[in-house]
């Protein structure tokens, strides 16, 4: 008798095994609020430093808990303005979850220590902008 209980544990581990886990879909957050501000560039920031400087920014917003939130760099293609050079594309899930990201010490500490490169900018304008639906 204890064999076969035996037996049947093996064959029903052997069988758990085989088994596919189901794995849920990721879901997520529609973006609703997008805030987009232009930069002067007046000193010759490298466009690569920025794009990092943001991805850094990025990855804490992720930590928080809001991988569909953060900011795009767009270099703007401008022969009529010299120093008009960046756009930041921020995307935000609404207001209340950009606030919670904005007033985060980690989101904060983040911005913070991407400051020295982003004085050598000048905001030319930040507007947000609420999806319709």
């Amino acid at each position: 008798m204890k064999k076969i209980l035996f037996l049947g544990l093996i064959i029903s581990l052997i069988i758990g095994s085989c088994v596919q886990q189901k794995v849920e879909p990721e879901v997520k957050i529609e973006n609703t609020l997008k805030s987009v501000s232009f930069w002067n560039d007046s000193i010759g920031i490298d466009p690569h430093e920025l794009f990092l400087s943001f991805e850094r920014v990025n990855k804490v917003i992720d930590s928080i808990g809001y991988p569909d939130a953060g900011y795009k760099l767009w270099i703007v293609q401008s022969d009529s303005i010299k120093n008009f050079r960046f756009l930041i594309e921020g995307y935000w899930p609404n207001q209340a979850l950009y606030d919670t990201i904005h007033n985060s010490e980690l989101y904060k500490n983040a911005m913070t220590a991407e400051e020295n490169l982003f004085n050598g900018l000048m905001n030319v304008s930040y507007n947000r902008f609420i999806l319709v639906q």
